[in-house]
């Protein structure tokens, strides 16, 4: 996990699933781990070319300002094998997102962080 961004914010853990959809490429990309403001952990079945860059929709459990899902724009910053599974962690920093967007994150984060 060798990157040189310093985490801002702290990540809150996802308690429940939230799948991820791939918005350009279709179906689904994975599941979402831990998220902030400015970045997501992931598990995928794929391992992910760092750097790549990524239109992402996370599919919520419930209804966030009117809307079950939020779309991102995102960059991998690091990839690697999950132990015992055959499937890989991945982080992203979020490199787009709409205001409402970024709402929505907040207030999933508040749901989890209490």
């Amino acid at each position: 996990m060798a990157n040189n961004i310093e985490r801002k914010h702290e990540r809150v853990v996802v308690n429940q699933t939230i799948v991820i959809k791939d918005l350009i490429n279709g179906g689904d990309f994975g599941e979402l781990l831990n998220v902030t403001v400015e970045g997501i952990m992931a598990i995928t079945d794929k391992e992910i070319d760092t750097h790549s860059i990524f239109q992402l929709e996370l599919i919520l459990p419930f209804e966030i300002n009117g809307s079950n899902s939020v779309k991102i724009g995102a960059d991998c910053l690091w990839c690697r094998k999950a132990e015992n599974f055959h499937r890989y962690w991945a982080g992203f920093h979020i490199i787009d997102a709409s205001d409402e967007a970024l709402l929505q994150l907040e207030t999933l984060i508040d749901q989890y962080s209490k």
